[in-house]
């Protein structure tokens, strides 16, 4: 979702608008995922940073670390995907995608929010 706001997808744009008015927060996997192209530009990279710089960005801790073998042992999403489910988990947030991974994942503890 954060990368179809930062392409200016209308849709997100609207949504994250919205999400952000409320409480949100973003595991610090979203963020090294959002920095990690090699091709970023220095406009983007300034773009994301503002953005970063709206929402808290959860640490990796212990009760973390247990969720993410949990939900990897359970789904076999792979492991950027799994921390940013158990850091939902352990802070009872929802996550908020369009991708199909976390879309086709039902790990009854984790909750998703999509609009498909």
């Amino acid at each position: 979702m954060i990368i179809d706001f930062l392409k200016k997808n209308n849709e997100a744009i609207d949504l994250l608008s919205l999400f952000l008015e409320n409480e949100c927060f973003v595991s610090v996997i979203v963020k090294l995922e959002l920095l990690k192209y090699p091709d970023i530009t220095p406009d983007e990279e300034y773009i994301i940073y503002e953005f970063l710089r709206l929402v808290p960005i959860m640490p990796i801790n212990a009760a973390i670390e247990r969720e993410t073998i949990a939900l990897s042992r359970y789904s076999k999403i792979k492991l950027p995907d799994a921390i940013i489910g158990a850091t939902a988990i352990v802070y009872d947030a929802k996550i908020v995608t369009r991708d199909p991974h976390f879309l086709k994942c039902r790990y009854e503890k984790l909750r998703i929010w999509s609009q498909t």
